[in-house]
């Protein structure tokens, strides 16, 4: 076992005991506590390299100090070399991870690099230096080499997690502009200077997308799964290609899979696979995908290519998503089907484009949902949302950012009216 680590906080240690649970590994790094196990979490060590420099900042005892350069050596030693650059995986066994495949987090390796900063400013120590260094390199990889830099038609951003199409996670993104920010301070770098301004100015484009005034809400994510449902009254037809296509983004082709999230697919238990075809189950089939709202009021777009063995119709309907903010729930088969369209079919192949609607789809673009800590239920997201405008709008003096965070402090202030609402706590998280 490592050494007795000196005392969180006491913030820390509610939030710990109301939901990070944790506990401390071999080699000092903390992990999460899960059942009589304790896993490793890429983010954690951020949190106590953190709570560590505070203290040691206030009372200047060196315990504080020593225990801080422990994590911090015990985080670099667990990240891995990547393309010249220093990256703490999400490995795919991980109980963090929820995608299907590794990959590393612009937020965490923003707040590694900003940390590792803090850390050389207090002990001039250059390996720490070095860390930050390479860590903030990770930033600029492109997701199309594997790392999480998004150049988009709006201009940069960055990923906290992959998704296809680009999910624009917004408090992970002011996170990681705050955090690139505070790096670029310390090490006194122009060029990381210049990235997380453009960064501010494409989210500040951006902003009025986030915007979610039928929940009385802002949007965590522009991303969102729903159903699409494919149907022929008459014929069982073979689908030879689909593609989602978000207008000014890209376009996503959908293989067959099942129970994916943040993914685009056919699934795969609605249709049948004879010799190399994808043939409708009983003249069904579902696509699950994964909307946009980047490119709103622009409809994302299907793009079917089918082959139909005689004239016939297919009739199309897009699940409408609901929103529970205790939780966020995917469409299932008894989700409400709206009808979008129905198509007439030729004999042969047939090229069918449908746009989908916005009109059933004010969920999609997820709206901030409320975390337990103990007994209570609180939303920690919105009021980061609105901290982190008001930050960088006290610093930018960029109107738009003050006009959204008061917007949106004023739906705080009408949850309690709000049957939606009902025995949710109204205020931030405070610990304790």
């Amino acid at each position: 076992m490592t050494d007795k680590m000196p005392e969180f906080t006491p913030r820390l240690s509610a939030v710990s005991r109301d939901r990070y649970k944790i506990k401390f590994l071999e080699d000092g790094y903390p992990g999460k506590e899960i059942g009589n196990e304790t896993h490793c979490h890429p983010i954690y060590g951020v949190y106590v390299i953190r709570d560590y420099l505070f203290q040691y900042r206030k009372t200047k005892e060196m315990k504080y100090q020593d225990a801080a350069i422990k994590v911090a050596n015990a985080a670099i030693h667990r990240m891995e070399t990547f393309r010249n650059a220093l990256v703490f995986w999400y490995k795919k066994d991980s109980p963090f991870n929820s995608t299907s495949k590794e990959y590393y987090s612009g937020l965490t390796q923003s707040y590694y690099a900003e940390i590792f900063a803090q850390v050389y400013k207090l002990t001039n120590i250059s390996i720490y230096k070095d860390a930050a260094k390479k860590v903030y390199a990770s930033l600029k990889i492109p997701v199309s080499l594997g790392g999480v830099f998004h150049n988009s038609s709006k201009g940069p951003s960055i990923q906290e997690y992959p998704m296809s199409p680009n999910g624009y996670v917004l408090n992970g993104w002011l996170s990681t502009i705050s955090a690139i920010k505070n790096y670029a301070d310390i090490l006194q770098d122009a060029e990381a200077e210049n990235f997380w301004t453009d960064n501010l100015l494409t989210l500040s484009k951006l902003l009025p997308l986030y915007d979610a005034p039928y929940f009385s809400n802002s949007r965590y994510t522009l991303n969102g799964m729903t159903t699409v449902k494919l149907f022929s009254p008459s014929t069982q037809f073979e689908l030879q290609r689909v593609n989602l296509i978000v207008p000014d983004e890209d376009s996503y082709e959908l293989k067959i899979d099942s129970k994916r999230r943040y993914a685009n697919f056919i699934e795969g238990s609605s249709v049948l696979q004879k010799n190399g075809k994808i043939l409708t189950r009983k003249n069904t089939a579902l696509l699950k995908v994964l909307l946009s709202r980047f490119s709103y009021p622009k409809e994302n777009e299907l793009s079917i290519k089918l082959f139909s063995p005689h004239t016939a119709k297919i009739q199309i309907f897009i699940a409408q998503p609901q929103y529970f903010p205790t939780k966020i729930i995917e469409p299932q088969k008894s989700a409400s089907y709206h009808f979008i369209k129905e198509v007439s079919l030729q004999k042969g192949l047939n090229d069918i484009k449908v746009k989908l609607p916005w009109e059933p789809l004010d969920a999609i673009g997820i709206p901030t949902t409320f975390k337990q800590f103990g007994s209570k239920w609180h939303n920690v997201y919105h009021f980061i949302h609105i901290d982190k405008l008001n930050y960088f709008y006290e610093m930018t003096n960029k109107k738009q950012l003050l006009d959204y965070s008061t917007k949106w402090k004023k739906y705080t202030d009408s949850w309690i009216n709000n049957p939606l609402y009902d025995g949710l706590e109204k205020s931030p998280y405070q610990g304790g």
